[in-house]
């Protein structure tokens, strides 16, 4: 496929999303009639919510189809290829390649087909089907997936694994040497005021003795003048 194939299925991707975005605003919503309007998306009307959720099902069974095609094509040219060494090296890393886009492209569809498939039973209208029971849990899984793609990338990926390793250690080493500095500053305090309390204590025991000395000199001087 040539740069401007690329180039234009891009675009043509994103006008399509666009395009489905501005629809309701062209005249397709349930505004003229309430009675027609989803139980989960109110704004929106029940066929189109059918026709959104039904085009998303088809276009994540066309990404699993070409995945697998692409999957399957990969893995028997590998088997075809040399047993030299720089090839069984390229062999692999291409392999590993395929396994996390699979990965990341099989968990999308886990965490959104849910949520669609819910959502397209809500635009038929069906009563006995309690969306709104299921809906938040449907969201949570589908925003799950935002949360699933990192940690795939982080262990799939050697040199994103070993970054995140050393942002960890990093973090970890910084607690410790801020816990270290603290104690250390503790057994300096305590040290400085250890010696303050035994001066402290020296001089309440000379003070102590003190009276008892005058009152002795007192007493000789008035012997001596009688």
């Amino acid at each position: 496929m040539t740069n401007r194939r690329v180039v234009l299925l891009i675009a043509f991707i994103w006008g399509l999303a666009i395009f489905m975005g501005l629809v309701p605003t062209m005249g397709w919503h349930c505004l003229c009639n309430l009675a027609n309007c989803s139980t989960m998306a109110p704004m929106y009307s029940r066929s189109y919510l059918v026709f959104w959720a039904v085009l998303n099902l088809f276009t994540f069974s066309l990404m699993v189809a070409a995945y697998t095609r692409i999957f399957v094509y990969v893995r028997h040219k590998s088997q075809r290829m040399s047993q030299h060494t720089s090839q069984i090296r390229h062999k692999e890393t291409v392999f590993n390649l395929m396994k996390t886009v699979s990965m990341i492209l099989g968990c999308f569809v886990i965490c959104w087909t849910p949520g669609l498939v819910l959502l397209m039973l809500d635009g038929l209208g069906c009563v006995s089907c309690q969306v709104l029971r299921y809906e938040k849990y449907c969201l949570v899984l589908a925003e799950c997936n935002s949360l699933v793609n990192p940690i795939i990338y982080s262990f799939r990926d050697t040199d994103m694994l070993q970054t995140f390793k050393r942002i960890l250690c990093c973090l970890c080493r910084r607690d410790v040497a801020g816990h270290n500095h603290t104690l250390s500053g503790m057994r300096c305090n305590t040290l400085e005021q250890e010696p303050s309390e035994n001066r402290d204590a020296e001089l309440e025991e000379k003070t102590k003795g003190a009276p008892l000395i005058l009152k002795g000199t007192e007493d000789m001087m008035t012997s001596t003048e009688s």
